[in-house]
């Protein structure tokens, strides 16, 4: 696997509803998913990024939205994931069975303006490098 344990931690796990023709999540750990300014990996059982992302505010009501916006494409009825993403999420699910999100809140660093947290630049590190195979830009 190529995250860092110490770094990632488990927090929200994505399987397919009882019918198969629609995505949940389910928080697994609730203090992590309090994070905020940090950044979360969809990942498989084996360790393979298939999203990569950030969230400013809490990492729960970012991994939350995904079954909104990918169930909403599914039934047609538009929305932020487009038709062919959805279609993957739901693809992977059927094969895999269950993806687990892992998150990463980065230390503050001290800059020029101030303490940030260098979460955008931790996702685009891990973008660029792992290519996942469910996100649509490439930063």
């Amino acid at each position: 696997m190529f995250l860092d344990r110490e770094r990632f931690k488990p927090a929200a796990e994505m399987r397919l509803s009882r019918d198969k023709s629609s995505i949940r999540v389910t928080i697994t750990d609730p203090k992590v998913c309090e994070f905020g300014e940090a950044v979360y990996v969809w990942i498989t059982a084996e360790g393979k990024a298939v999203r990569i992302g950030t969230c400013g505010a809490s990492a729960g009501k970012r991994l939350l939205s995904y079954p909104g916006y990918i169930n909403r494409s599914l039934a047609g009825r538009g929305g932020a994931t487009p038709k062919w993403e959805a279609l993957k999420w739901l693809s992977l699910l059927t094969e895999l069975g269950t993806l687990t999100a892992v998150v990463h809140q980065p230390e503050p660093t001290p800059t020029a303006a101030g303490l940030i947290r260098p979460y955008l630049d931790v996702e685009r590190q891990l973008i660029r490098q792992h290519r996942p195979l469910l996100n649509r830009s490439h930063r």
